[in-house]
């Protein structure tokens, strides 16, 4: 792990939230599309992760500003690869982990656009957690 890449507990909202930051920012680009969606999505989740719940839309938003903040400077200072796969490997809930793969798709969609590194983000996810769908 490097020091800015701060490690989540497995299958809590905070993983779960990397991931969808990082399709986001895969484009290197944050759409409002994108973060719209996101908090269409985020509330399916509060029932199924660790420490799932937010201190009302507040909580939320500043959630999602800090995990966006954290998540440009890991693409621009790291190995998105390595990031991506460390990320995919916080969810391992069989339960979780078709419910991630169908909101990021839903994130990479939502622009109306489907950015070649969105569709490698999902690829990698999808390889990774393969066997245990």
């Amino acid at each position: 792990m490097s020091p800015i890449e701060r490690q989540y507990p497995k299958n809590s909202i905070d993983a779960v939230l990397r991931l969808l930051m990082l399709t986001v920012y895969a484009d290197e680009k944050q759409r409002h599309e994108e973060i719209t969606e996101i908090w269409r999505q985020i509330p399916k989740f509060q029932l199924f992760v660790a420490g799932g719940y937010f201190q009302g839309a507040t909580g939320l938003r500043a959630s999602i500003d800090a995990h966006g903040e954290e998540t440009q400077r890991l693409i621009i200072q790291e190995n998105l690869p390595h990031t991506i796969e460390g990320s995919v490997r916080r969810i391992d809930d069989p339960a979780l982990i078709p419910m991630v793969l169908q909101a990021m798709q839903a994130i990479a969609i939502s622009d109306g656009q489907f950015h070649h590194n969105e569709n490698a983000i999902i690829a990698q996810a999808y390889e990774i957690w393969n066997p245990k769908l």
